[in-house]
């Protein structure tokens, strides 16, 4: 008896090439391992994908289709929050493909993705202006973005619930974004001042150049001659600051977790309640996002590159981290069960982070101010 090919063949590829590029990084995923992972061979998934780059853009191309018909589908606003989140519930990992993995593609196929993205933004913003057209113009567009990062950040953990309780929640702090108070701060329209010209040491220049390379392009495609290249000196004396290439990814993380550290410790210290602590947790976390977001970038995204012994040492510092901001939140609002608390925290992050690593939004002069009433509403509701 001949055994036919399962007529989703190629769905099955895809969902299983997605999975594997969010869990180890598409450096660290072979197409032998994709076809392992759906009980086929190498050549049999060659049928359906020339390489491993066209499996990675058709994985990323997918979900940004099935995210745009969501979207287009979606009459006004209550439906597009309906319609996301029982949608992100199923199909948990794209916005981690988009924002890590597609990086490693051309140049020309991450541009028209861009754009399809800019696309679905400016749809969730039009549903969010027709239903507040008292919004200040340009609100509605970061708000539209926040609501993308609250669906997207269930990608980056693995905490679970129930569909339906995961659908609700989603639906609910999304929901928040939306009715969130967005005010208007003195800086709103005021230009940013210069950036400070300093002569930095060669070792601190190297590194800041790898941390920018590292976030844009990821580490395993950045050379330690382009580092060099950027810092205005040669690949070669890079090894006379740093033993090997590996070397400036430690130097990297150890320093982002540090400064994190340092602004989570300062805020508990300052505080003189859980509510205090809470919003205090909050804004320094926006400062370190605004004023470090490359260095951001490589702590969301690196991770897994680091040498066992280190990433797992930055693995439970994150996980403390996290923690911390749950138990506060459990002080503040008690009730939540830790799921549910932590799903609420990591909403609140990716708002930030998303907001620092989207160009538009980045530049405005009062980012801070509206990210801090976006998060806060994410965390305790309006």
């Amino acid at each position: 008896m001949v055994e036919r090919r399962p007529h989703d063949r190629k769905q099955q590829i895809l969902a299983a090439a997605g999975d594997l590029f969010r869990e180890r990084g598409y450096h660290n995923v072979s197409v032998a391992d994709v076809a392992a992972e759906v009980g086929i061979t190498a050549p049999a998934l060659y049928r359906h994908f020339r390489n491993k780059p066209d499996l990675l853009h058709s994985a990323v191309q997918a979900g940004l289709d099935s995210l745009f018909a969501t979207v287009s589908e979606s009459e006004d606003l209550k439906a597009l929050l309906t319609n996301l989140s029982s949608s992100v519930s199923r199909r948990r990992g794209l916005f981690l493909l988009w924002q890590r993995e597609a990086r490693h593609l051309p140049a020309q196929q991450r541009e028209l993705m861009r754009a399809q993205v800019k696309d679905v933004a400016a749809r969730v913003a039009a549903l969010i202006r027709a239903e507040r057209p008292e919004l200040h113009d340009g609100d509605e567009y970061l708000l539209g973005w926040s609501v993308i990062a609250v669906f997207g950040s269930i990608s980056g953990h693995r905490v679970a619930l129930g569909r339906r309780q995961m659908e609700a929640l989603l639906y609910a702090l999304a929901e928040r974004v939306v009715l969130a108070r967005v005010g208007v701060s003195e800086s709103r329209d005021q230009p940013q001042g210069r950036p400070v010209s300093v002569t930095l040491p060669r070792r601190e220049l190297l590194l800041i150049e790898a941390i920018r390379l590292f976030d844009e392009r990821g580490y395993q495609s950045v050379n330690t001659e382009e580092i060099g290249e950027a810092a205005g000196t040669t690949g070669p004396n890079v090894y006379n600051h740093f033993d090997a290439k590996v070397d400036l990814l430690v130097a990297a993380v150890s320093r982002g977790g540090e400064r994190r550290r340092l602004g989570a410790a300062q805020a508990m210290t300052e505080a003189g309640s859980p509510d205090e602590a809470l919003i205090g947790l909050l804004k320094a976390h926006i400062d370190f996002a605004i004023t470090e977001r490359h260095l951001l970038g490589v702590l969301i995204s690196e991770l897994d590159q680091l040498p066992d012994k280190f990433r797992k040492t930055c693995e439970q510092s994150q996980r403390e981290y996290l923690g911390l901001w749950v138990q506060v939140l459990d002080e503040v609002k008690p009730g939540l069960t830790p799921a549910e608390a932590r799903i609420t925290v990591s909403a609140a992050l990716t708002v930030v982070e998303n907001a620092v690593r989207t160009g538009r939004l980045r530049r405005r002069p009062d980012l801070a101010e509206r990210l801090a009433e976006i998060g806060t509403a994410v965390l305790l509701g309006n």
